[in-house]
């Protein structure tokens, strides 16, 4: 038997935003087609109640889903089959039973929406099915992003020539850290080489955030901002405001707001990209992402129908990039290889003499 749920709603169209605001022990009710497994982090870290979906959480259109995340973490997750008439923006205090969705109005519960919870069964089902039919989006990405990238490679040059030189990156170890999947476990895991004096930390967007909950301080945020906490005046750092190519820049509204001076730099493609290009041409002695995304699946959870920009990019700078990727799991490997003595301790010591 189901068991029955409540808490205070809390709705909000764009997740991560959203997840600025809700304290632990709410409901969320979103608006996010194909939950991805970066936004399910951010959800596990909140420690909700539960997660209800206007949209369909799992379309099985792709081969990877956050709901998975989620229900192995213990957090149940529903679609609305009946869309309420009433404004949920001014839902508060809520009751899911028996996938029924009940708001207590004038001291009684009131019955308002239909619900479906996904079992792990629902969710690797519909995984399974997107993972029979990759090959057709990879084909599609692929084409996409050969198209792309051809139609971008003169505006991305053209772009490259006008970044500005970043003089303190000049011969050091660069770290660009991104909220890619599993990234929290990488930061914790490098960390005492992120520490060193002599790295130099860039941040994409909300991905400082992490990094200051591990007191680990960026020198620079690059991004478009969207997801940085609005206490992000407090931070000693350099923040640069990705625009579009017309010079239009929502970052630099979004920090102007918070009253924090940026410069803004004009880039086609990622922020990621812009990050790897600003310590490319200010002469980095080596570039290390943590948490970038570099493939179909990733590019495609952030509803990217290509990566043009991401390609030129790769090939552009390629020769300094090294991806650092489920640090995790490399750990255990290394303790399958070496031995159960070969602890985390010393893999973060052999780490830290990179």
């Amino acid at each position: 038997m189901q068991k029955t749920i409540e808490g205070i709603a809390y709705y909000g169209k764009i997740t991560k935003q959203l997840l600025h605001v809700v304290p632990p022990q709410s409901i969320i009710i979103l608006e996010h087609e194909d939950l991805d497994i970066v936004a399910a982090e951010d959800i596990v870290r909140k420690r909700v109640k539960a997660v209800v979906n206007i949209k369909k959480s799992i379309t099985g259109k792709l081969p990877r889903s956050g709901v998975t995340h989620l229900i192995k973490h213990g957090i149940p997750v529903y679609d609305f089959t009946t869309i309420p008439s009433m404004n949920i923006e001014k839902w508060k205090k809520i009751k899911i039973e028996n996938e029924k969705m009940f708001t207590y109005e004038h001291n009684i519960w009131v019955h308002v929406a239909d619900l479906n919870q996904y079992s792990k069964h629902d969710a690797t089902s519909l995984t399974y099915k997107a993972k029979q039919n990759f090959s057709h989006l990879f084909l599609n990405f692929a084409e996409n992003s050969l198209k792309y990238g051809q139609k971008e490679v003169f505006s991305f040059l053209q772009a490259t020539k006008q970044l500005p030189t970043l003089h303190d990156i000049y011969g050091k170890n660069v770290f660009i850290v991104a909220r890619g999947p599993g990234v929290e476990d990488d930061i914790r895991i490098v960390r005492p080489l992120l520490k060193k004096k002599d790295s130099i930390i860039i941040a994409v967007d909300g991905a400082s955030t992490l990094l200051y909950q591990y007191h680990v301080k960026p020198k620079y945020i690059v991004g478009d901002m969207d997801s940085i906490d609005n206490d992000v005046h407090l931070r000693r750092c350099t923040f640069i405001a990705h625009s579009y190519m017309n010079g239009i820049s929502p970052g630099q509204e979004r920090l102007k707001a918070l009253s924090v001076d940026c410069t803004t730099v004009p880039f086609p493609g990622l922020s990621e990209d812009l990050a790897i290009m600003l310590a490319y041409v200010s002469n980095a002695e080596k570039i290390v992402t943590l948490g970038c995304r570099n493939s179909v699946i990733d590019l495609v959870e952030k509803d990217r129908k290509g990566m043009g920009s991401t390609l030129l990019t790769r090939m552009y700078a390629g020769d300094k990039i090294s991806d650092w990727k489920n640090m995790n799991q490399l750990l255990e490997f290394t303790q399958d290889l070496l031995g159960q003595d070969h602890t985390e301790e010393s893999f973060k010591s052999a780490i830290k003499e990179y």
